[in-house]
């Protein structure tokens, strides 16, 4: 099947479609499975029905090319075969008119069933099979198909013809046929019994507004609604009330599909015959029903059926459905109208198309509700009985708390009349004593009794600095330092428990703006919290703050690396502990080490400072940090010289002469820059040379230096403009009148 997905198979030639049917039953596929393939490969369900005609005229015209594996044998049943109707996509379409899901939902087999016993008004045809049995006196079997002229074929009665007859009536005409043959039937002595084998296929046209139109290949036991389902449904222009079923060019049956979706019963049993044609209609009116249904939709109705009916066809009102009023949108001639249709009128009124039905929820409003909220053991909603009071509404709600605000408590009441709202106080004390009258409740009161806790600030402390668990907690009278610590999880190791402070707002009743307002209080706590101090109570709004300790954490560590005894990362013992003391503890540097050149780096920059001096007078005092780090590096007797020269290379040292190293490189290139020039010192200083008008003061070289000798930037001038050797010029010879003078 390969090839199948490459080209669409109703355009194969015969040949093709001979050898493709071939291979596939080589492959061991049976029938229906080739015609599952196909349908996954992307054929519609008119090319399966055409292929399969396809291959029964290839298998009559040139039996020679099908063998005994591959042969269609029942034709008829390859025919009548749907149960690739599985394979088709299922695409789920979501469709606002009532009843057309019923045709998207892949999971109803709408298939007919050919186990049943034939039907008595089952319609003989050309190729229906009919099975002759004869029992009783006389005994006889006979198998034959109905000839295209309608003729059944009896041994030793001739031809009979039963076309356009039921199983009924071919019964009682063979029956008569034969009775000369056996006259035992006559009495009943010898009974006939005629049944349907194999059944013949027929086409049905679907036209009109149609998912799916066209001609169906389908069993002659299919029934009208085996058929409908096929098709896809109406479109959405189509109507499911009345789908005509046309014969002969006359319309015999009106069929009205929502009397199976809404009761599941059908007209009656609709029997097709080969030809028929199904059409679907334009719908007439539909009307939109929504809110409060339990089956919202757009509704396809009659001409005499009413607002009821089509509540009915969506199964009722809702439960919160306001009952009395449906809301119903009419296109008018330029606007659109409103009305409001009384229930009285609901069995009356009959919709127009295009009317949009609103069933509204009934008011969140309660008629008989009133409200107790607050210090009782059973606060919210109640209903408004006779002669309901607040002491009643009190007891309803199983009294009082304890901690319930007795002196005031009052009423939010809504008056009638209006959206104001009244407040009537009252004392709780006095209607629960019976002291003073009760007072009576109406309906949406809403009885608010305090808490004492109400009508006081939420009180609180706060602990923070170096306990396990900082933050604000809830003042309770009696509570001290001890408690508040421990509330805080108590001290971290780094606590300056000897130093707790206490931040506490002074109550200054003055009128007079006062310049101190906290109050500093500190205390030393015992770490278990055992000496007396701890004992302190606190007040609200206290703050509590416990310091670190100041000297109680580790300064870091540096990296030491390079030609001293024991490398390795060591950790800072001292705030001034210098790159002198870190070498020292390391055991000192090796032989081979060069001391002078020693390098540090601080977060990956190289700090250029001279550590170690020859006379160790002008050695620099470097205080490290953590994470710095410290290389000494071997002594090399070497002068790198790099850059525009003519030879870079490494010289051995020999001599501080700047000059002399830079000849023993070839000198410096035509686009050498030498006025620029600088040496990098092993301890990362650089120098550069020096100019004086034309004097030139370079740079002593030591061991293990880097000359560089940079390019000369190509818009750089060279040499001195004429202004420049004038005023120069005439600069010198100043210069030497001075001293001439001077020298006198």
């Amino acid at each position: 099947m390969a090839q199948s997905s490459n080209s669409r198979i109703g355009q194969l030639s015969d040949q093709q479609l001979t050898q493709l049917w071939q291979q596939t039953q080589k492959e061991g596929m049976s029938e229906s499975d080739v015609m599952k393939v196909l349908v996954q490969k992307g054929l519609s369900v008119g090319e399966v029905n055409e292929i399969k005609k396809r291959i029964i005229s290839l298998q009559a015209s040139s039996p020679a090319k099908f063998s005994k594996k591959n042969i269609i044998k029942d034709t008829a049943s390859f025919m009548r075969d749907s149960t690739w109707v599985y394979e088709v996509p299922a695409i789920k379409k979501t469709t606002p008119y009532y009843g057309f899901d019923f045709f998207n939902n892949p999971n109803i087999n709408f298939a007919p069933n050919l186990n049943m016993s034939t039907p008595a008004n089952y319609v003989l045809g050309a190729n229906d099979e009919l099975t002759l049995t004869i029992s009783g006196m006389n005994e006889n079997t006979n198998t034959a198909v109905v000839t295209r002229e309608g003729n059944y074929e009896i041994p030793r009665a001739g031809l009979v013809n039963v076309q356009g007859l039921t199983i009924e009536q071919a019964k009682a005409k063979i029956k008569k046929k034969l009775l000369m043959a056996y006259p035992a039937l006559a009495s009943g002595r010898t009974q006939l019994h005629l049944s349907l084998g194999n059944v013949r296929t027929i086409k049905v046209t679907i036209i009109g507004e149609a998912q799916s139109p066209g001609d169906y290949t389908v069993s002659s036991l299919s029934s009208f609604f085996n058929v409908l389902y096929l098709s896809g449904g109406p479109s959405d222009a189509g109507s499911l009330r009345k789908i005509e079923l046309i014969r002969a060019n006359k319309v015999i049956e009106t069929i009205d599909f929502y009397q199976f979706l809404q009761k599941g019963m059908m007209n009656k049993e609709l029997r097709l015959e080969d030809q028929d044609v199904i059409r679907f209609p334009l719908y007439h009116k539909r009307v939109s029903l929504h809110g409060e249904v339990k089956r919202p939709a757009i509704y396809e109705l009659l001409d005499t059926e009413t607002l009821t009916t089509l509540i009915n066809y969506a199964g009722g009102l809702g439960d919160e459905a306001f009952k009395e009023v449906a809301k119903i949108g009419q296109v008018g001639s330029k606007e659109r109208l409103l009305k409001d249709v009384p229930a009285a009128d609901f069995s009356y009124y009959i919709p127009r198309n295009a009317d949009s039905v609103v069933i509204e929820k009934i008011s969140p409003r309660y008629a008989n509700r009133v409200i107790i909220n607050g210090a009782v053991y059973r606060p919210g909603n109640y209903e408004l009985t006779d002669g309901l009071t607040v002491l009643k509404l009190i007891q309803k709600a199983n009294g009082i708390r304890d901690e319930a605000f007795i002196n005031r408590a009052y009423i939010k009441r809504l008056l009638p009349g209006n959206a104001e709202r009244a407040f009537v106080a009252f004392n709780v004390k006095d209607i629960l004593s019976g002291t003073v009258a009760d007072i009576p409740l109406f309906r949406e009161d809403s009885v608010v009794i305090s808490a004492q806790d109400d009508m006081k600030d939420i009180l609180s402390f706060t602990i923070g600095g170096n306990v396990r668990n900082p933050g604000t907690y809830q003042f309770r009278k009696g509570i001290s330092l001890e408690d508040a610590i421990f509330m805080a999880g108590g001290f971290t190791n780094d606590a300056a428990n000897h130093k707790v402070e206490i931040s506490r707002l002074e109550k200054n009743k003055a009128d007079t703006l006062a310049n101190q307002l906290l109050n500093l209080i500190k205390v030393e706590v015992d770490a278990n919290l055992a000496n007396p101090s701890s004992k302190m109570l606190l007040e609200p709004l206290d703050y509590v703050f416990v310091p670190k300790l100041l000297n109680y954490q580790s300064l870091g560590s540096v990296k030491l690396r390079g030609e001293v005894l024991y490398t390795g990362n060591y950790a800072l013992e001292r705030r001034d502990e210098t790159v002198q003391d870190v070498i020292k503890r390391a055991g000192g540097i090796s032989p081979n080490a060069s001391l002078a050149n020693a390098q540090v780096f601080r977060n990956n920059l190289r700090v250029a400072t001279n550590l170690f001096a020859d006379d160790n007078t002008n050695a620099e005092k470097f205080l490290l940090l953590p994470n710095d780090s410290i290389f000494i590096p071997r002594s090399e007797p070497f002068v790198e010289v790099k850059g525009a020269v003519f030879n870079p290379q490494i010289i051995s040292f020999n001599s501080g002469r700047f000059t002399e190293y830079i000849s023993d490189a070839g000198g410096v290139t035509e686009n050498g820059n030498l006025r620029r020039a600088y040496i990098q010192y092993p301890n990362g200083l650089n120098k550069k040379i020096r100019r004086f008008l034309f004097i030139r003061s370079y740079p002593k070289v030591i061991a293990g230096s880097k000359i560089i000798v940079p390019e000369r930037n190509p818009n750089e001038k060279r040499g001195l403009s004429i202004l420049e050797i004038s005023t120069l010029t005439g600069t010198f010879a100043t210069l030497i009148s001075l001293i001439a003078v001077l020298r006198r």
